[in-house]
């Protein structure tokens, strides 16, 4: 593992396997370096078996919400170059939000809203700031973070609804921010892109056009706590099989805790704004980036939003990162799959505004 992380980033553009069916591009891409290896990334099998934190190795209770709330991501780096953040209190209906915006500028930009993972409980600003500060500058865009009310304060639809008003808002006022309303691309991260996808749903009727969306290991379905046809068979953790296990476990066991926190009601798990995965309509999105991670235990509801995507011939580039786990989008700088999954939203957002460009 002595190698740079701009030779392993590069290593990872220039070393995937491509294929194409009907409207969806499959990309998956090896450790770097490892292409042929099977199980953990070894940067993730170092962190893993050095993590002492017995929080992170247990199911979680509501005692243990101010604890995981008060802990930071240390292995997170600023990349980019000097993108400067602005931070904005807006005023909406019965309450004010904080919006962070990067990279705005005088000029108008295409504009991308992030919407932040951590189980609808928690944020890390440092985490989201170093990731939005690299998604501006390689999308050449205005990125605006939404800081949405947290659970369980603040229960299903109460956070949802911040993500939609932010963007109306934004839209509304796109002077202010410095974006062209009419190239708005939304990108969610974990239980980010679960919003993303409802923002856009509920926003279908409105007069900005959201033209793309990118979901990074998105939480999909979060009525389906125990796998159900998501068996842990259906990874091959090769030699790092305990260490496997104890992650997909630790994952699935969180998510009945997740459930605990955001909804009220059991039955508002079948809600399509909780569990879009589970939704019937048949709803026409827009070029879309999935992106998901070999022993993430959401990796089987990415492949399945992927495939119904696929069925409905929209637009789709989904890639799989092996050897990863579901929280690497956090360790920007230290894994480099995650400057990677950065870089490739960007590029196929821009490739995105260049094909409408052409088209019309």
């Amino acid at each position: 593992m002595n190698d740079s992380h701009e030779e392993l980033v590069h290593r990872l553009k220039e070393k995937l396997s491509l294929v194409k069916e009907g409207s969806a591009e499959l990309v998956s891409k090896n450790i770097p370096f490892f292409e042929k290896e099977e199980g953990l990334d070894p940067r993730v099998k170092q962190f893993l078996e050095q993590e002492t934190d017995p929080v992170l190795r247990r199911p979680m209770s509501h005692d243990d919400l101010e604890i995981i709330r008060s802990r930071k991501e240390k292995e997170s780096r600023d990349l980019s170059s000097n993108i400067r953040m602005e931070t904005k209190l807006i005023s909406l209906e019965g309450r004010d939000l904080e919006l962070k915006v990067y990279n705005r500028s005088k000029n108008t930009k295409p504009m991308l809203v992030y919407f932040h993972g951590g189980g609808f409980f928690e944020r890390d600003e440092r985490v989201m700031d170093n990731t939005c500060k690299l998604l501006a500058e390689k999308a050449e865009a205005v990125v605006v973070a939404v800081e949405y009310r947290l659970a369980p304060e603040h229960k299903y639809a109460e956070g949802l609804n911040d993500c939609f008003d932010s963007v109306r808002y934004v839209c509304d006022n796109r002077d202010e921010f410095g974006a062209d309303t009419g190239r708005v691309g939304l990108v969610g991260d974990s239980v980010g892109g679960n919003l993303a996808l409802g923002v856009y749903h509920l926003s279908r009727e409105k007069s900005w056009n959201i033209c793309y969306m990118s979901l990074l290991c998105p939480l999909l379905d979060l009525s389906d706590v125990s796998g159900g046809t998501r068996k842990m068979e259906q990874y091959d953790p090769g030699r790092d099989k305990e260490l496997v296990r104890q992650e997909l476990v630790t994952m699935r066991e969180s998510l009945s805790f997740i459930q605990s926190l955001y909804v009220t009601d059991l039955e508002e798990l079948d809600q399509p704004l909780v569990s879009p995965l589970r939704s019937k309509e048949s709803i026409t999105y827009p070029p879309m980036t999935v992106i998901t991670a070999e022993f993430d235990f959401l990796r089987t509801q990415g492949e399945e939003f992927m495939r119904k995507l696929q069925q409905q011939e929209s637009p789709v580039r989904y890639i799989e990162y092996k050897g990863m786990v579901h929280t690497f989008l956090k360790k920007l700088g230290y894994y480099p799959q995650a400057a990677d999954a950065i870089r490739e939203t960007a590029v196929h957002f821009r490739e995105v505004l260049q094909n409408n460009k052409q088209n019309h």
